[in-house]
């Protein structure tokens, strides 16, 4: 297998597009997270990023949180007003398709950072703040979390890849 990264994006595979990252969010706890400009992703998390309940959320393996403007269209079409960070994703992709990853992958983010995805992200009940029902809704579409595998910073525009499976 080669070790070439190769662009990934919800359409057609052999479109040379990579997927991008759109924002980059954190906040001090909770819900929404806010965009930043950049943010160094490190073992532990994204720099200036806080978890109020550490028993959910965070950690080696929880370190980053992974969703989509196409899942957050799903949901404007569902009837839900949402818009990137307010679901508590520290990074916001377009055209990676989120639904045809699985734990394992490795994604490279930019120039230096690669996450690997662990698990489904479960949806918590802080997003009921948005609709009573959103966290069964997105059962299925609730995005993943990872672990950083290499440290780097990260800005929006940033190309991402999944790398070859080892």
């Amino acid at each position: 297998m080669s070790s070439v990264a190769r662009p990934y994006n919800a359409g057609d595979m052999t479109d040379p597009t990579p997927a991008v990252l759109v924002q980059v969010n954190v906040s001090q706890g909770g819900m929404p997270k806010l965009p930043v400009l950049s943010a160094r992703v490190t073992f532990s998390g994204i720099e200036g990023d806080r978890q109020r309940n550490l028993k959910y959320h965070g950690g080696p393996d929880r370190a980053v949180c992974i969703y989509s403007e196409e899942l957050y269209a799903w949901l404007v079409e569902q009837g839900i007003d949402v818009s990137a960070g307010q679901i508590g994703e520290n990074l916001t992709t377009r055209g990676l398709d989120l639904q045809k990853l699985s734990s394992g992958d490795r994604l490279r983010v930019g120039e230096s950072c690669i996450i690997e995805i662990t698990k489904v992200r479960v949806p918590c009940s802080q997003l009921r703040k948005w609709d009573a029902d959103l966290p069964e809704m997105i059962v299925g579409r609730s995005g993943w979390v990872a672990k950083v595998i290499e440290e780097g910073t990260v800005r929006p525009g940033d190309p991402m890849h999944i790398l070859p499976r080892r």
